[in-house]
């Protein structure tokens, strides 16, 4: 019910003349709107990841990769060089660029190895998509090993990854 309301509500906007101005609006910048300058334009828009692959694409190939263990090929070809990770529940941090989310993934790995490990999507939104991961881990340091579950949130834009938010089962 919602998507018919929301394709209505697009298509209608979509058939009205723009609106003209007196004000001319500078190149590359957002008009202001009535209330002033950043307030946020509120309505029906459309959603865009930009240019290369899609989220459906992207998120598919992760999934597949992972399972396969191909955890490295995967940051080769869909990490964003400004890409932005953030750790969930008990850290509550991120990091900035892909050489900061690789020193902490290499990190990781130096005191954890995977066992096993399912990613099962992706489930795809406008701008992105989510994976659920179910991992079995040992403790380099002590040979202990854990279940671990997860979802990652991947958020798309011209093709790469350039922003990944793990979330833990509270």
């Amino acid at each position: 019910m919602a998507k018919k309301s929301a394709k209505k509500a697009v298509k209608k906007a979509a058939g009205k003349p723009a609106k003209k101005s007196s004000k001319p609006v500078k190149a590359g910048k957002p008009a202001k709107s009535a209330k002033g300058a950043g307030a946020a334009k509120v309505g029906v828009f459309p959603v865009s990841t930009g240019s290369g692959a899609t989220p459906v694409q992207v998120g598919k190939t992760l999934v597949a990769m992972f399972n396969e263990g191909k955890l490295r090929e995967i940051e080769d070809m869909y990490w964003a060089p400004d890409i932005v990770s953030v750790e969930g529940m008990g850290v509550a941090m991120e990091w900035r660029g892909r050489a900061a989310v690789t020193e902490k993934n290499h990190g990781w790995l130096k005191e954890n190895r995977i066992v096993s490990a399912k990613a099962m999507g992706p489930f795809v939104g406008a701008s992105g998509f989510a994976v659920h991961f179910t991992m079995e881990i040992e403790k380099i340091a002590d040979g202990s090993k854990t279940s671990m579950e997860e979802v990652g949130v991947y958020t798309v834009r011209d093709g790469k990854i350039c922003r990944e938010e793990f979330m833990y089962k509270a």
